[in-house]
């Protein structure tokens, strides 16, 4: 589990001393191309740290399907509201790709808060920089142009470009498939 371990001690400045303890309560997973790690009414029993592949949180209109956002590697994902309150999934998370992963189901993730009493000092980073990279998301959808949202997402995950469906990046960047295709053709020129 190398590269969880990476994860913990960067993202969360874990002690060395701990890793070994928290990695304990993970488990290596895959979900192939179009699994579910949970659809919306559910409730998410995961928090996984994804080692390969991609998990697309999306939703359904009247009209459309909205793809919220889309999560690769190095990259935590769950429905925080589902799996910390224990809410119904607001959301359907699927894997667009097969995905490796690593996760802690909600029982561990218990046990493991009482197994490491200063967990909920990382938990707090954890959930705030989780927190923080959701309102810059927000910011970007609500402040930017189409054109400053496209350059925004593509200087920050330019390797989900060629990997994806332009119809989820252009969901996922509120616009047409159409009006994507422009702004990259005018970006690459």
């Amino acid at each position: 589990m190398l590269d969880l371990r990476i994860f913990l001690k960067h993202h969360l400045e874990l002690p060395d001393s701990l890793i070994p303890t928290v990695i304990a309560f993970y488990q290596e997973g895959l979900l192939k191309k179009d699994d579910f790690l949970v659809k919306k009414g559910q409730y998410c029993q995961k928090l996984c740290y994804i080692r390969k592949g991609f998990l697309r949180f999306f939703s359904y209109s009247e009209t459309k399907t909205i793809t919220h956002w889309i999560f690769g590697k190095d990259q935590l994902v769950t429905d925080l509201s589902s799996f910390y309150l224990r809410e119904p999934a607001k959301w359907n998370i699927q894997a667009i790709t097969e995905t490796s992963m690593q996760f802690i189901t909600y029982d561990d993730y218990q046990s493991l808060r009482q197994a490491v009493p200063q967990w909920d000092a990382y938990e707090k980073r954890l959930l705030i920089k989780l927190m923080s990279s959701l309102e810059n998301r927000v910011y970007a959808f609500l402040s930017m142009s189409a054109e400053e949202r496209y350059q925004y997402l593509f200087e920050a995950h330019h390797e989900i470009f060629n990997q994806l469906p332009l119809n989820y990046l252009a969901s996922m960047l509120g616009m047409t498939p159409e009006t994507l295709s422009r702004i990259r053709r005018k970006s690459n020129s």
